[in-house]
């Protein structure tokens, strides 16, 4: 009954994104992870909002803050580098510097922003430190010798999750080695499954290697933004679309997209169960992540969107039976609803047609099963 529930949160999420409100939320400048030929670095946002992203709101990593909230783990971002000029981010980055195409600070943000004053956004795991590791050039395009190079310096700052958002397409021995070494070495690699667009999606690295752990986008509807997965390796799937985070030379507030973003999520979530089970080694914190997810529909791995959605609160509370296997949990058979438009022009008619079907789903979890089950139903084998 844990996965109903679970669900039903989900749902209600839905709901309430289709609200009046989320309409007339303002809109925010957007990040990619490279900026085109003829973009300048990018500026600081004037825009602001307290209004709770859905992501938060989807993944609630408070419910874990009084277990952990990430203190006395680092966490890597290789990637664009990270400016901690946001008080969000303020004495907690390592080797802070210019971040020209502001992607490497608002994955550092999705992690380990500090809650704000007034509510609103804010990271899986505030309490977490943050090592910035550059792995591109000015724009943001890297290469899989900078990557590996770029992991190894991650490990050496002493961190315990790596967080690559600097994929590439094609790896090679050097990029393969420097994520075992990685591994072998106590950290965990959280990498983005694929890059390119959502019906073009192409394998990325260190995803596609076995020791690294790849994740996918979901839209707020909890479908997958991919609409195939062609030769992609999914370990496990997190909010990637719409999603707002802080950004470079100030507190303004941005939106981002992609497989990189959805890792952040993993990542913050790995340091939060660091910070709760500080001896788990690498391949139990995987275990952990995977094990303790959203089910898919069917309750079988999925290959949009590997174990399932990252769950922060059942990643740190959940209690393994001793010979092994998963956390007694009773999952139930999700039917989501069909993918929206991800990109940040969505609207919220849309996303009201998604919550209508959702809802009803909730109602039937919430209300008809349970009182079936006072006059002795029970679901069929």
């Amino acid at each position: 009954m844990r996965t109903c529930a679970k669900w039903a949160a989900v749902f209600g999420v839905i709901s309430v994104l289709s609200a009046p409100a989320a309409s007339a939320a303002p809109d925010l400048p957007p990040i990619t992870p490279v900026l085109s030929s003829y973009q300048g670095c990018r500026t600081a946002s004037t825009v602001d909002t307290n209004d709770i992203p859905w992501a938060q709101a989807m993944l609630r990593p408070d419910r874990a803050w009084q277990h952990a909230n990430g203190a006395g783990v680092t966490v890597a971002v290789v990637d664009t580098g990270v400016d901690a000029t946001s008080p969000a981010l303020a004495g907690r980055v390592a080797n802070a510097g210019e971040d020209c195409v502001g992607h490497g600070t608002f994955v550092a943000g999705l992690i380990a922003a500090t809650p704000r004053q007034d509510g609103g956004f804010t990271g899986i795991a505030p309490g977490a430190r943050i090592v910035a590791v550059r792995a591109t050039d000015h724009a943001g395009n890297a290469t899989a010798d900078v990557v590996a190079n770029g992991i190894r310096s991650a490990v050496a700052g002493g961190a315990r999750v790596v967080q690559v958002s600097a994929a590439v397409t094609e790896g090679n021995g050097a990029l393969a080695a420097a994520v075992r070494d990685a591994t072998a070495a106590g950290a965990v690699v959280i990498a983005p499954a694929s890059t390119g667009d959502p019906d073009k999606a192409v394998p990325s690295f260190p995803g596609a290697y076995p020791e690294a752990i790849a994740v996918s986008a979901i839209a707020p509807n909890g479908a997958p933004v991919r609409t195939s997965a062609p030769q992609i390796k999914v370990d496990l799937a997190a909010p990637g679309a719409m999603m707002t985070g802080i950004g470079p030379r100030g507190n303004g507030l941005f939106v981002s997209g992609g497989d990189a973003v959805a890792a952040a999520q993993v990542s913050g979530t790995a340091a939060l169960v660091l910070s709760y089970r500080p001896a788990l080694s690498p391949q139990e914190i995987v275990r952990r992540l995977r094990d303790t997810a959203y089910p898919p529909p069917g309750n079988a791995p999925d290959p949009l969107l590997g174990s399932g959605v990252i769950d922060p609160e059942a990643a740190l509370t959940a209690e393994f039976p001793a010979a092994g296997g998963k956390p007694p949990i009773a999952p139930a058979a999700v039917h989501m609803p069909p993918p929206v438009d991800t990109t940040p022009e969505v609207t919220a008619a849309v996303v009201a047609t998604a919550a209508a079907v959702v809802i009803a789903a909730v109602t039937i979890a919430a209300v008809i099963i349970p009182r079936g089950r006072k006059r002795g139903w029970r679901p069929a084998p």
